[in-house]
């Protein structure tokens, strides 16, 4: 019996008669055997490796996968590259990382549609199926669900065909398609044998889910449970983990909320351990809906929050994938414009060659024809005078290539500053508050009958309360955009400024009440400024709300003015929690994109701040910041003062 023989039927013995116990002993065991194996046999290790990793950490397991690809695509077939491209891909989809998952899945796709093994064709499509149903790509997962099932059923193969209609069985209960969904997980009992429990954990999970959505909790706990067995005999963690969420939702619904939270709290255990975003998501939206069942809406609304993150680092990186398509132009713009300079030195080089040939040239005609020599030079002379024109020409086009280059640069930079800046707002500070929104306003509309009056204002209110700051976010947005297209058209008048900060006090009178906060306005009555109307009144709301938002319960807000020559100062100073003196220097800035939280965890993007900068400096003003960390801030600004005549 040769070597390979012998490590095969030990990889056999590991793979299929060792129990889950002797994981570690196993993986001792095959990395010893690593370091004397040949390459053949090192990638047989590796995904034994990869596999016994399978249970215990998804990270390590991918990298034993990668090692086994490499040394694939050196010594073996392209069908074995196929399959290994499947196991890398497959690991990813756990990892909830689908975008490289898909990018796998398709060059495995692409090596299986050379070789035209359809069986191995049929298994990708389904792969790939998979991956866009976790995406909620709903069209593209049907597209490639029913390529699979199409083929399966082609060349006869159970196996596959049972995978397919699983999958198709989840689409279809996914689009409200109940009946549809049960008879493709009918079919995909019929192919099921009684020892796969992989599958049949899944198709007994997946029918609780339809009946879930029936509202028939008590035939899908039955299903559930029936699942959650199989799925902890054999130990499969993230089968566990889906199908105890799963158990966890339906004792909410049927009000035994002890054994919702043992269920939940097991799951999201499990979901850390194996780092799975997906499941981790699942969980703690699950501890919204338990919370907000039981009454406690702090709780329900913190771990919603929660859940939005998460979702977030998910699903943004199909918005970072469009980032880098942007980025992918803009390189390739620059691209062009290298390309553009080094054929302006090609065309200058390619004069100076010439230059060169025709002296050259030259020499050998005096030496032949000295009776030419006066004509020739004379010649010559007038060519190089021409040569060195156009040469002279053809650098200044360059330096002004060059320095229109560096100015698109420079413009190029701050753009995508703003880009950044802007994406970031769209994609979490505005994505966070409105899925509270929805969140709890689809708890409103479908279960308010089982609120009181007191419950409803205080789900109200905090509906409210983040409309009012997302209202607030979105209005400084507009105006930083119009300032930023130069869509805001300037036109100042005379403000009698007193009156001016009266009317935003009112404004903000509520919030500050809120608060028990006393604001005083000892700005002198004879002020006038000359000032854009709509500029400075955005200024002194963004400033004073800030003083409001970073100011304790019953603290004071104190707002005057001073006469400087041809100027007014304004300081709106608070006794609030005051800034850190390397915070100061960040409050200004687009590119730090710097934020706090408030007194009483109001949110915001530092935005606000940018918007007055560049208002007042529109005013021709300028504005700082004295603070002391504990002690209150004064933020000051000055603008253009006018005399009042009769």
């Amino acid at each position: 019996m040769n070597r390979l023989v012998v490590l095969i039927l030990f990889l056999f013995i590991f793979s299929n008669a060792v129990p889950a116990m002797y994981i570690n002993t196993k993986i001792d065991s095959l990395n010893s055997l690593l370091e004397t194996s040949t390459d053949s046999e090192k990638i047989e290790i590796l995904i034994e490796l990869s596999k016994a990793y399978d249970t215990i950490s998804y990270d390590k397991s991918l990298d034993y996968a990668k090692q086994s690809l490499e040394l694939t695509k050196k010594i073996k077939s392209k069908e074995d590259v196929a399959t290994s491209l499947d196991m890398v891909a497959r690991i990813y989809f756990f990892l909830s990382k689908y975008d490289e998952s898909i990018n796998y899945f398709i060059e495995s796709l692409k090596m299986r549609e050379k070789i035209g093994d359809k069986k191995a064709i049929a298994k990708s499509y389904n792969n790939l199926g998979v991956v866009y149903l976790n995406l909620e790509n709903d069209k593209k997962t049907l597209e490639y669900l029913q390529k699979a099932w199409d083929l399966s059923e082609e060349i006869s193969n159970d196996e596959l065909m049972k995978k397919a209609a699983n999958n198709l069985g989840i689409v279809y209960m996914k689009l409200s398609n109940y009946n549809k969904s049960l008879e493709y997980y009918q079919k995909t009992l019929n192919f099921t044998k009684e020892t796969d429990f992989k599958q049949l954990s899944v198709c007994l999970n997946n029918i609780g889910m339809v009946y879930w959505f029936l509202e028939d909790y008590d035939k899908a706990l039955e299903y559930y449970l029936d699942a959650l067995k199989i799925n902890e005999q054999e130990k499969f963690k993230w089968s566990i983990c889906n199908t105890s969420v799963n158990v966890g939702m339906v004792y909410i619904k049927l009000h035994n909320y002890n054994k919702a939270s043992v269920y939940l709290e097991k799951a999201l255990i499990i979901a850390e351990e194996i780092d799975s975003k997906h499941l981790i998501k699942d969980c703690y939206k699950a501890f919204s809906e338990l919370y907000f069942a039981k009454g406690n809406y702090e709780k329900a609304y913190e771990f919603n929050r929660i859940y939005s993150e998460v979702n977030d680092s998910i699903f943004t990186k199909e918005l970072r994938k469009n980032i880098a398509e942007l980025e992918v132009k803009f390189e390739t713009v620059k691209k062009e414009k290298e390309i553009e300079i080094l054929k302006n030195e090609k065309e200058i080089n390619a004069l100076k060659l010439k230059n060169n040939k025709t002296q050259r040239n030259f020499l050998i005609i005096v030496l032949s024809l000295i009776i030419l020599l006066i004509i020739i030079i004379y010649s010559r002379y007038l060519l190089k005078m021409k040569t060195n024109k156009l040469l002279e020409a053809k650098n200044q086009q360059l330096n002004i290539a060059i320095e229109k280059i560096s100015k698109s640069e420079a413009d190029l930079k701050k753009l995508n500053t703003t880009k950044d800046k802007l994406f970031s707002i769209l994609s979490h500070d505005l994505r966070s508050p409105f899925s509270s929104i929805l969140g709890f306003s689809e708890m409103l509309y479908y279960e308010t009958g089982d609120f009181d009056a007191a419950q409803i204002k205080e789900i109200a209110a905090t509906i409210y309360e983040t409309s009012r700051e997302t209202f607030d976010l979105l209005d400084n947005l507009l105006e930083w955009s119009r300032s930023q297209t130069g869509s805001i058209i300037f036109e100042p008048e005379n403000i009698h400024l007193k009156d001016m900060v009266n009317s935003t006090i009112g404004l903000l009178e509520n919030s500050a009440k809120k608060k028990e906060i006393i604001i005083s306005n000892e700005i002198a009555e004879q002020i006038y400024v000359f000032v854009d109307n709509n500029m400075i009144n955005i200024v002194l709301r963004n400033l004073l709300s800030n003083a409001i938002k970073f100011t304790q319960q019953k603290g004071k807000i104190k707002i005057t003015s001073r006469d400087i020559d041809d100027f007014i100062e304004i300081t709106i100073a608070d006794s609030g929690i005051g800034i850190k003196p390397e915070d100061i220097k960040k409050l200004f800035g687009i590119d730090i994109g710097f934020s706090t939280v408030g007194t009483d965890n109001e949110k915001g993007t530092g935005l606000g701040l940018i918007l007055c900068k560049e208002f007042i400096e529109k005013n021709n003003g300028r504005i700082w910041v004295e603070s002391e960390l504990g002690k209150g801030s004064d933020f000051i600004f000055t603008l253009p003062k006018t005399k009042i005549t009769d």
